[in-house]
């Protein structure tokens, strides 16, 4: 029964390691989204003001 085990914990340390990268890489895809809508609200928000001043 051990010998089992130890021959599926490289291939469950894999298969935890390929989830966790995969994790990660959609929550910076996230993150990364969430940022850009940030900066182009500012860029709007920026030239709004730009506007303002000019009238």
């Amino acid at each position: 029964m051990t010998e089992n085990i130890t021959q599926f914990l490289p291939v469950l340390f894999m298969l935890v390691l390929v989830a966790f990268v995969i994790f990660i890489v959609f929550f910076l895809s996230g993150h990364f989204n969430r940022t850009k809508r940030i900066e182009e609200k500012l860029d709007k928000a920026l030239k709004e003001i730009e506007e303002k001043k000019e009238k």
